[in-house]
């Protein structure tokens, strides 16, 4: 959404003293190291490559990050609490192994040669905990987490940013706001919620900009009646957005959970019945048990395909209320304008109001939606319990 171009020039520039500072070449770095075996999960590392935060990146990743503390661990310990959970839990078969199953990927940020060094670490790690488990797997370093993908992760977990605002930043502070924003929702077990976590504090901040402007800029009695006017239209459409996201997305009732809680329950009955059928001898193996198998895989795939396809409906009708807080939005703007050429004078005023806004944020945004932060946890944890208990009985 366009902000003030001014006012983002000046809390840019308040910024760009430390946006010639790189890292040292020679010198330890921060990285981000992303474990994919179909649950997806970002790590990101401190300079003695230790977890600082733990992230999804798919709702499966949520059942991993749900189940364990990893924050702490080294790199090679969070990479081996990763595959135990996943064996835990059915992600990796134990026994007869198929084109396609237990295929680790791991990609990290930062420099080549010593991303390639922590590689061969977290994989020499692994491949003991597969030979320890008897696990046939492979292992392959996926293509390097560029500054651009960086750049794109800081855009999604801190809209508020603008794009010349993110591009300004070294691929360290990159990583900072990263793990900012990433610790901010680290309990929050649903990527919708967090999705709305991101959201709800972009508008926060907006929301911050404009009064600080309005209370410094010396607005007409006209135009300021104009702005309050304007700026309720701005923040109703707002509220229309969240009751929208409730409704539609994060309320267990709502139909994406439901579609959600439908493929947890399918694929919770697949990855127990492939565990079993991995189990047998080949002699074992009937016609009856690969259909039940297939079966089983064409219930998770279409409950997938629901799942994703209720996502994007639900997030169209989003959109068309995007646009009517865009329209408020640029109302509002508009009838300050003509006095930007004085909001350079207040950008440690706008900083400051930015800055309670966020304080302020996290805890109503965790009281208000209390609910469905207990429910996410609580319905992975079940799943978990239902794989565990599911392998056993097999």
């Amino acid at each position: 959404m366009k902000k003030l171009a001014i006012l983002c020039a000046a809390l840019t520039m308040g910024m760009s003293v430390s946006a010639f500072v790189g890292c040292n070449n020679g010198a330890k770095e921060k990285k981000v190291m992303n474990l994919s075996l179909n649950p997806e999960v970002e790590f990101l590392l401190d300079e003695n490559d230790k977890v600082v935060s733990v992230n999804a990146l798919n709702e499966e990743g949520n059942l991993i990050v749900s189940a364990e503390v990893f924050t702490g661990k080294t790199a090679e310990e969070a990479a081996t609490l990763f595959v135990e959970v996943s064996k835990e839990t059915g992600f990796l078969v134990s026994g007869k192994v198929n084109t396609g199953e237990n295929e680790l990927e791991i990609s990290f940020s930062g420099d080549t040669e010593k991303a390639k060094k922590l590689y061969d670490d977290v994989k020499g790690k692994v491949e003991e905990y597969f030979s320890s488990e008897n696990i046939t797997a492979t292992i392959e370093q996926a293509a390097a987490i560029t500054e651009e993908k960086l750049e794109e992760l800081v855009a999604e977990c801190a809209p508020y940013l603008e794009e010349a605002e993110i591009k300004a930043l070294e691929y360290k502070e990159l990583l900072e706001k990263l793990e900012e924003s990433r610790k901010e929702t680290a309990e929050f077990y649903s990527q919708e919620l967090k999705n709305a976590y991101y959201e709800a504090k972009s508008f926060v901040m907006e929301q911050a900009e404009l009064q600080a402007v309005k209370a410094q800029a010396d607005l007409s009695t006209i135009t300021a009646g104009l702005f309050d006017v304007a700026y309720k239209a701005y923040t109703t459409a707002i509220d229309t957005i969240e009751s929208t996201r409730m409704t539609l997305l994060v309320n267990e009732n709502s139909i994406y959970q439901l579609a959600l809680k439908a493929f947890r329950e399918a694929k919770a009955d697949y990855l127990n019945y492939r565990n079993y059928v991995a189990s047998l001898e080949e002699t074992e193996l009937t016609t009856a048990i690969s259909e039940q198998l297939a079966s089983y895989e064409g219930l998770v795939n279409s409950a997938e395909t629901a799942l994703l396809q209720t996502g994007e409906n639900a997030n169209d009708a989003l959109d068309t209320v995007k646009a009517q807080v865009k329209t408020a939005y640029d109302s509002v703007v508009g009838y300050i304008e003509e006095y930007s050429a004085k909001v350079s004078q207040y950008a440690s005023e706008i900083a400051t109001k930015r800055q309670e806004a966020q304080t302020e944020f996290f805890t109503n945004f965790e009281n208000d939606y209390a609910e469905a932060i207990t429910a996410a946890k609580d319905n992975w944890n079940a799943m978990k319990t239902e794989l565990e208990q599911g392998q056993q009985a097999e």
